[in-house]
């Protein structure tokens, strides 16, 4: 059954990239399959909606590229390799010829038409209307999230929905943003309608569902009503759509247990049992958290579908792992990213440490096999722990130097009994409950001029989790007035939400991308380790340097699109 799922697979994705966007082909290309005589029993339409998953699993998006490469640049992170710009969106040194910026704009349109031929070619009259409406939902659904990510880092792009057949297709002139939105969101809503919720018996572990519809349309609507558009009237709804997720009782946090102690001078929270840890523990090792995570990239699903799709998450952005040179077995980690000092000072002067423990690792483990730690944030390697691959199997390690020859024990978290240093099999969150009690509070903040009830309560909800105290007991200026309230919750989407992949948006829709990365830039440069003659420091400013808020609030139309389609004009700037 998986030699014959993986190869009508194949030959649909191979269809997808003939008459994908940037296609360079003269000719009608023609289906090795018979397109018309697919999508016509169940079997088919899970083999074409894993096809379409496979994409936004690829390399090219989830995988690494969006997720990690493309969203580095802010005060949550940056390339740490000095001697080449390999990460050049992050960077802000991308032109339109940028490959990151083409295999992304690529990728997106092919799940965009793999949904379009879906949603037409799907045989209503081979399934029964509420299955039928589920599998339409679901391709909606994904095509609502590849335009949701377009207009992310493009703004206005064009909008096919009907397959492309040929190159003459391919000439088609941008849309507006309030086009773009109201097709989102239209497709949101149908999938709201149709998709089961999870621990429906229909629901399938790793796909979509009617509360990630929510979710992400909530996010759209903070979106809109925010840079570029301002329309600040979607708060409301972007408010109603968390309600409705809220109110649900479907999802939640994946809870920590705590107990309060006095040390003879103050309060102290202890966690006993940390829910945060947990909770990604389970992206590491495949483990759906469905309560908290909402949606997912579910490497396990693709696999279990018979599809060998793999990312990079923990890889490339994961704690330092050397032991093995490479070679298959080792959780290996390159660790091309770098966190920051002023991520680190936001634990610190918050007393945040449950979440800095987790998401700033601060240790390494070297090719002769010395787990140990990494001193201070302008080291090369400091890096997130958040997709952490493995731990020592005693944290005493990390201050003691083995003896030659002897490898101190470490724990191996990943679901995988080969781990390879290049591909992992650690699942990326989309949206989860704790961003959505978050953007309640952001749009009520706006809806009522201040923190309501509601928006503390939230808050502290996540607060309350990570081991903190209710923020009117710990910072009570911040809940005084509207802006200072909404100047906690831009921190505490960074503490909570660090890497992934929400920071760069979150700053552009706020119009703060420039003032955080001059901010970074002065935490780097303050720090005490900081040398104007260490060669490394000085690139860890480049996201800073080279940043222009004339150019780089969204990305240029890649080259050969302007190259292919006659009505895409290109930005002014670029």
């Amino acid at each position: 059954m998986k030699k014959y799922f993986k190869t009508l697979l194949f030959a649909i994705l191979v269809f997808s990239s003939l008459i994908s966007c940037s296609d360079f082909l003269d000719e009608q290309p023609i289906s090795t399959i018979g397109i018309n005589d697919f999508y016509k029993n169940n079997t088919q339409a899970k083999i074409a909606l894993s096809g379409i998953y496979s994409k936004f699993a690829d390399d090219k998006v989830y995988g690494q590229a969006m997720s990690v490469i493309m969203a580095s640049g802010t005060d949550e992170g940056y390339y740490n390799r000095r001697y080449n710009e390999n990460w050049t969106v992050g960077l802000y040194r991308h032109t339109p010829s940028d490959n990151y910026i083409k295999n992304l704009w690529i990728s997106l349109y092919e799940i965009i038409n793999l949904s379009n031929t879906f949603i037409e070619k799907l045989d209503a009259s081979s399934f029964e209307p509420t299955a039928y409406n589920a599998l339409i939902g679901e391709a909606k659904f994904l095509r609502a999230h590849a335009y949701q990510l377009l207009v992310d880092w493009w703004e206005e792009v064009p909008m096919p929905l009907t397959p492309t057949l040929d190159q003459s297709s391919n000439n088609l002139a941008v849309s507006s943003l309030e086009e773009i939105y109201a097709q989102i969101i239209e497709d949101y809503t149908f999938a709201t309608q149709h998709l089961p919720a999870v621990g429906d018996p229909s629901y399938v572990l790793g796909r979509a569902n009617k509360y990630a519809a929510h979710g992400l349309m909530a996010r759209l609507y903070l979106k809109m009503a925010t840079y570029p558009l301002k329309d600040v009237s979607k708060y409301e709804l972007a408010k109603k759509h968390c309600d409705t997720i809220i109110n649900s009782g479907i999802h939640g946090l994946s809870q920590s247990q705590t107990m309060i102690v006095n040390d003879g001078t103050e309060d102290k929270i202890i966690v006993t049992d940390d829910g945060y840890r947990k909770h990604f523990l389970n992206y590491i090792q495949n483990s759906y958290d469905t309560r908290e995570s909402i949606f997912e990239i579910s490497f396990r699903y693709l696999r279990e579908s018979g599809i060998d799709t793999h990312g990079r998450i923990g890889a490339i952005n994961g704690v330092p792992f050397s032991l093995g040179g490479g070679d298959d077995g080792y959780p290996g980690a390159y660790a091309m990213f770098n966190t920051t000092p002023i991520l680190r000072n936001s634990y610190i002067t918050n007393n945040d440490s449950i979440r800095r423990v987790w998401n700033l690792a601060e240790m390494k483990y070297s090719a002769s096999g010395d787990a140990s730690v990494t001193p201070n944030t302008l080291v090369q390697g400091y890096a997130p722990g958040k997709y952490r691959r493995w731990e020592p199997a005693d944290y005493n390690d990390l201050y003691t130097t083995p003896e030659p020859g002897v490898i101190e024990p470490y724990i191996s978290l990943e679901d995988n009994p080969t781990p390879n240093i290049n591909f992992t099999t650690v699942n990326f969150p989309v949206i989860r409950y704790a961003d959505v009690l978050l953007m309640y509070a952001e749009a009520d903040n706006e809806i009522s001029g201040g923190p309501t009830t509601n928006a503390i309560q939230y808050l502290n909800e996540v607060r309350n989790r990570a081991g903190l105290f209710p923020i009117e007991t710990a910072k009570p200026a911040a809940i005084s007035s509207k802006n200072n309230f909404f100047d906690e919750l831009v921190d505490e989407r960074f503490r909570e939400l660090c890497f992934e992949g929400l920071r760069k948006h979150d700053l552009i829709r706020w119009e703060l991308l420039g003032e955080k990365l001059a901010d970074l830039n002065a935490s780097i440069e303050g720090a005490p380790e900081f040398s104007n003659t260490n060669e490394d420091h000085k690139a860890f400013l480049r996201s800073g340097l080279f940043f222009n808020p004339a150019k780089h609030m969204s990305l240029p139309y890649p080259l050969q699109e302007i190259t292919l389609n006659k009505k895409l004009n290109q930005k002014n700037n670029w």
